[in-house]
């Protein structure tokens, strides 16, 4: 009786273990999804009209909600808070949002390889001391298309990890080019 009850529970366990495993194996990345990163920029701004060179690095914030339609397409909308820059005579800020479309290429069932593209809308302030000691400022808002490229690691069904690198290049007055790299976590519903 006692060997019946051992072999009994050893195999609802391993029943059970193995049903876990087929559902984590089982990975299709399809499904609606939010997530959270951090990760580092690079501003690079020049005005040669008022002779101003700003070229410095900082944080970003970012959270996002996206859907996977296939393993192959998705969209996504995030808000991107890029932290204050400061170089001595110099100072900006700028935070937005995109939406992106992403066309992801599943290397296996869980890590991805990703690139997407899109639509920037952004606000940006700036204020600079020239060399003639006038103080510029000003509050500049716009769109512009943005592009990256990233890859995709599942943890699980529902947890996730992605490195990627962004690419913003601001095409109104102060056109500045900010190279982004993060990393996030999101969940999959």
């Amino acid at each position: 009786m006692k060997k019946t009850y051992i072999a009994a529970t050893l195999s609802l366990a391993l029943l059970g273990y193995t049903s876990v495993s087929q559902a984590d194996t089982n990975l299709d990345n399809v499904g609606i999804y939010v997530g959270a990163g951090y990760g580092q920029y690079s501003f690079q701004f020049e005005d040669r009209e008022n002779d101003i060179d700003f070229d410095d690095d900082a944080g970003v914030l970012k959270g996002y909600v996206g859907a996977q339609f296939t393993p192959y397409l998705g969209i996504e909308l995030a808000y991107l808070n890029f932290d204050e820059l400061n170089d001595n005579d110099s100072y900006s800020e700028v935070d937005g949002y995109s939406l992106a479309g992403r066309l992801s290429l599943p290397l296996s069932e869980r890590f991805s390889l990703y690139a997407k593209g899109g639509w920037f809308e952004w606000e940006a302030k700036v204020s600079a001391n020239t060399p003639a000691f006038i103080d510029i400022s000003s509050t500049q808002e716009g769109g512009d298309v943005f592009y990256g490229v990233g890859m995709q690691y599942a943890f699980t069904q529902h947890w996730q990890t992605r490195l990627e690198y962004e690419r913003f290049e601001l095409k109104d007055d102060i056109e500045p080019d900010m190279d982004v790299a993060s990393l996030s976590i999101q969940y999959m519903f």
